[in-house]
């Protein structure tokens, strides 16, 4: 799906509230935006299977950083998109407007129309905070 700048910027600043860090933001960002598949780590991760996500597991992630990333999806990241393989795969299998409407429902981006009227407005910068 194409987001606007507004979009993308709405989705990408939640993941400054969690203090998710950078490497980790764009797996999370293209698996929920464009329903990529995440990979070993994170399929094992969002499949809240702990011990084959420590086992793939990068050597350099640290304790902290990963407790950030759950705080991000337990506070974010809709329901039906996490929890066991089946959630995993059925998101990524969904439609790019069956996606977006998920996203749009968690108010983790803004409706087509919100998108256009901010692409209008004279003074979008109140939006984009």
């Amino acid at each position: 799906m194409k987001l606007s700048i507004f979009s993308d910027h709405k989705l990408k600043s939640t993941f400054n509230s969690c203090y998710v860090q950078d490497e980790y933001r764009d797996p999370l960002y293209n698996y929920l935006v464009f329903g990529c598949e995440p990979g070993g780590f994170w399929t094992s991760a969002l499949a809240n299977n702990f011990f084959d996500a420590m086992m793939r597991s990068h050597p350099s992630n640290d304790v902290t950083a990963l407790k950030d990333v759950c705080t991000w999806i337990y506070n974010y990241m809709p329901k039906c998109a996490y929890g066991s393989y089946e959630a995993v795969r059925h998101w990524a299998k969904l439609s790019t407007s069956a996606r977006r409407e998920i996203l749009e429902q968690h108010e983790l981006i803004y409706t087509e129309k919100e998108e256009t009227w901010l692409a209008i407005s004279q003074d979008h910068n109140e939006y984009m905070d």
